[in-house]
């Protein structure tokens, strides 16, 4: 396993770098008042990545399904103070859902190039919304996971498709690595989202006032 981990080092250290980039120039940007959220948020191509899944025949219906019961489930807890309920809510939507669709679109490389836009929108939110303490770990806890799971993806593309490049006999021990290094990130990532969930119940339920 060290030497699979070893070999995924590249990819996701470019990965990173993409994204200290990314995040950086949103935040310059939102500090420069070069942008602003309101205006960004109407830009088409942060609307279409955020939309992306739901263009997709079949399964944005099943997206469209989730999303309803998951918003149904969320209110009811929030007015029931159901601090487990909203929790278990929250770790199942972003180990599974979120998780899901991110190694999704790292699994066809392009879509997941559309993050950039993203991670570039979420700077300039930091830059001009005031945030705590507790929002920034949840944010790291959240990104840590996610970071996982989308760079043990990428490997796997291009350790399949350029086997020789990354120093594997064949492609199908090429596959097989890079199935084990993404299992490994999964279940890692569930660790960091899971730690994200609970610190994240807890501040939304601070809003409300207590919690049962």
């Amino acid at each position: 396993m060290w030497i699979i981990l070893k070999r995924a080092g590249l990819i996701y250290l470019i990965l990173l770098l993409i994204y200290i980039l990314s995040y950086s120039a949103g935040f310059l940007s939102g500090k420069m008042n070069w942008t602003d959220i309101n205006s960004l948020q109407q830009n088409p191509v942060l609307k279409f990545s955020s939309s992306l899944e739901y263009k997709v025949p079949g399964y944005s219906q099943l997206l469209k399904a989730y999303k309803g019961w998951h918003d149904n489930r969320r209110n009811e807890y929030l007015f029931q103070k159901n601090t487990w309920g909203l929790g278990v809510l929250i770790f199942i939507n972003n180990f599974f859902i979120a998780n899901l669709t991110m190694i999704i679109r790292a699994l066809f490389v392009f879509p997941v190039t559309l993050v950039i836009f993203g991670r570039y929108f979420q700077g300039v939110v930091f830059a001009q919304t005031p945030t705590g303490g507790r929002m920034l770990i949840i944010f790291l806890m959240e990104f840590g996971g996610y970071f996982l799971t989308i760079g043990a993806a990428l490997n796997l593309v291009f350790w399949t498709l350029l086997p020789k490049a990354f120093r594997f006999e064949k492609r199908r021990n090429a596959l097989t690595a890079g199935l084990k290094l993404l299992g490994l990130a999964y279940l890692v990532s569930g660790i960091f989202i899971l730690l994200g969930s609970i610190l994240e119940t807890r501040l939304i339920f601070s809003f409300f006032g207590g919690t049962s």
